[in-house]
C-alpha cells in the first residue's frame, strides 16, 4: 500500500480541498440560478404573447373603422395600421423591426 495515501492532509492540502469543492459548489450553484432565470424570462415572455395576441383577437373581433397599433419591445417597434371589416390598402400597413 501507498504510504502517501495513509498519512492525513495538511494545512495547505485541506485549505485547497475546501477551495476547489467550494468553487465547484459556487459554480452549480450559478449555473442553476442562470438556469431558473433564464426560464422564467421566457416564461413570463410567452404570458405576455398570450395576453397580446388575446387582446388582439377581442380587438379585430369589435367594430371599429380603424385600429392602430404600435408595439415596443425587446424584438424592436412596429406599427401596425388595420381598416375594421373592410380590405386595408397594402400601403397601410407598416412594419419596422
Amino acid at each position: 500500500m501507498n504510504e502517501a495515501l495513509a498519512e492525513p492532509l495538511t494545512g495547505y492540502q485541506v485549505v485547497a480541498v475546501a477551495t476547489a469543492v467550494a468553487g465547484a459548489v459556487a459554480g452549480l450553484v450559478r449555473a442553476y440560478v442562470a438556469h431558473r432565470a433564464r426560464m422564467n424570462e421566457e416564461r413570463e415572455a410567452t404570458t405576455r404573447t398570450t395576453a397580446r395576441v388575446t387582446w388582439l383577437i377581442r380587438l379585430a373581433e369589435a367594430d371599429h373603422d380603424v385600429v392602430r397599433i404600435v408595439e415596443r419591445d425587446r424584438d424592436g417597434h412596429r406599427e401596425v395600421e388595420l381598416g375594421g371589416r373592410s380590405a386595408s390598402k397594402p400601403g397601410a400597413v407598416e412594419e419596422a423591426a
